[in-house]
């Protein structure tokens, strides 16, 4: 009965940990494509067996069973969890790490008189396990807290170095827990202790030194990217500047030979004549096609409306920028450039007519500005760390569109809000961008 109740308490004890190692892995590499929803509960519990099996092996052989369990923890994220191989190898010798001092502060704390002077086998198991799980959990909540998306950027040899000095600390753990368990002394388990916590101290600089490398890659790479594509743009800018000007031109002396033929067509009262300065004067009016009252956004928008054209998307924009717009003209350009590509590249891939559209709202509420996009989409938006993953396959451009919205909403202290269902995507962003605090929109 006992021997049943503790594979019981295992069993359950394992499941847990299993939950929160697949929350664990979802929030820092995510999850993969293919094992998804029932698919992944099954893997759940296909894992928690095979290692309730292995631990109660564990009994009789307990130095390669506990290999093959240190195994089984470290293939889970590798077979069954997205990311790179570098990464998914990463994480899951971190997990295993984490979850190994979590064991040795639990047995430690429950030293062997403790446990002993408990009369059911019960509580015996499950007082051990139930701290265990608490320490555990603490732990992988402190470190899925910190992000360490500047991963993506580490070069091969920053990886090798990162995993080979993780799986040194490890290695020092499965020893001292194969001698913890074959130790009587109280004399000798303090000195293990002591032992446990200066591994501990060492993986936590371990990981601060990877979080830190982490964060000067990422920072670097977007301050590159965002570098380049400003000086894109400003090229760009300059380029419309001197073709805007020619094109003033153009039509300020267009507008004047109108004026005269119309004069001359009344003179002769030639009707034909006059219908058809009319209709060329209000093709002249109509030929910028969408017109927000921004000479910048205006030249981003139409151009996107050309693309959206090309590709058989129907592109809408309803509202205007007003006169006190504070925002520069870099951040609107790259603010609209990156939401309206984002947008039509998944309305793109969309099959169904109702879903190859783009919708982008303008308004303003105060002196806040607010920019909703809508779209249709086919592929199925992933969040991995709170970010969209991209579908390119070049990855280290990952994500750099949404990266440098959200760096020019930051910059104007504003807030950005994005929902998906029914295959049709929706962001909003509010900006402080405008001088004034007057407006009749809502």
């Amino acid at each position: 009965m006992d021997i049943l109740i503790a594979a019981a308490i295992e069993g359950t004890f394992l499941f847990l940990i299993t939950c929160i190692q697949t929350f664990f892995y979802s929030k820092v590499i995510g999850l993969s494509q293919k094992w998804r929803g029932t698919r992944l509960i099954l893997v759940i519990f296909g894992i928690t067996i095979l290692e309730s099996v292995l631990q109660i092996a564990a009994m009789n052989a307990f130095l390669w069973v506990s290999l093959l369990f240190l195994i089984i923890v470290i293939s889970y994220p590798v077979f069954f969890m997205g990311g790179n191989l570098k990464e998914r190898l990463f994480f899951g010798v971190m997990n295993l790490a984490i979850l190994m001092f979590s064991i040795l502060l639990s047995t430690m704390f429950f030293s062997g008189e403790l446990v002993q002077n408990l009369s059911e086998v019960s509580w015996r198991i499950l007082l051990p396990c139930a701290l265990m799980l608490m320490i555990y959990g603490i732990l992988v909540l402190i470190i899925v807290h910190i992000n360490t998306e500047g991963r993506r950027y580490l070069s091969r040899q920053y990886w090798t170095g990162m995993i080979a000095c993780f799986f040194i600390v490890l290695f020092g753990l499965f020893v001292i827990q194969y001698f913890n368990r074959l130790a009587t002394a109280g004399t000798f388990r303090l000195y293990l202790s002591i032992l446990s916590a200066g591994l501990l101290i060492i993986w936590l600089l371990l990981y601060f030194t990877f979080y830190f490398i982490c964060r000067y890659f990422s920072k670097t790479k977007e301050a590159n990217a965002l570098l380049v594509q400003n000086d894109r743009i400003e090229q760009y800018l300059l380029e419309k500047q001197a073709s805007d000007e020619r094109i003033k031109i153009l039509s300020h002396d267009l507008k004047h030979s109108l004026v005269q033929w119309r004069e001359l067509a009344e003179e002769k009262n030639n009707l034909n004549a006059l219908h058809d300065i009319s209709d060329y004067d209000e093709q002249l009016l109509s030929s910028l096609l969408i017109n927000v009252e921004n000479e910048n956004a205006n030249a981003i928008i139409n151009q996107k409306s050309w693309e959206a054209d090309q590709a058989k998307v129907e592109f809408q924009v309803d509202g205007i920028f007003h006169d006190d717009l504070l925002i520069s003209k870099l951040d609107l350009c790259s603010l609209l450039g990156n939401l309206l590509d984002n947008a039509l590249e998944a309305a793109v891939q969309a099959e169904a007519k109702e879903l190859r559209r783009v919708k982008l709202f303008i308004r303003r509420k105060g002196n806040l500005l607010i920019l909703i996009s809508e779209n249709g989409y086919a592929i199925e938006p992933v969040l991995e760390n709170g970010i969209f993953v991209t579908h390119k396959k070049d990855k280290k451009l990952h994500a750099l569109g949404m990266r440098s919205i959200e760096a020019v909403v930051e910059k104007y202290d504003g807030v950005i809000n994005h929902s998906y269902k029914n295959n049709w995507f929706k962001i909003t962003i509010m900006l402080g961008s405008y001088q004034t605090v007057l407006s009749d929109e809502k």
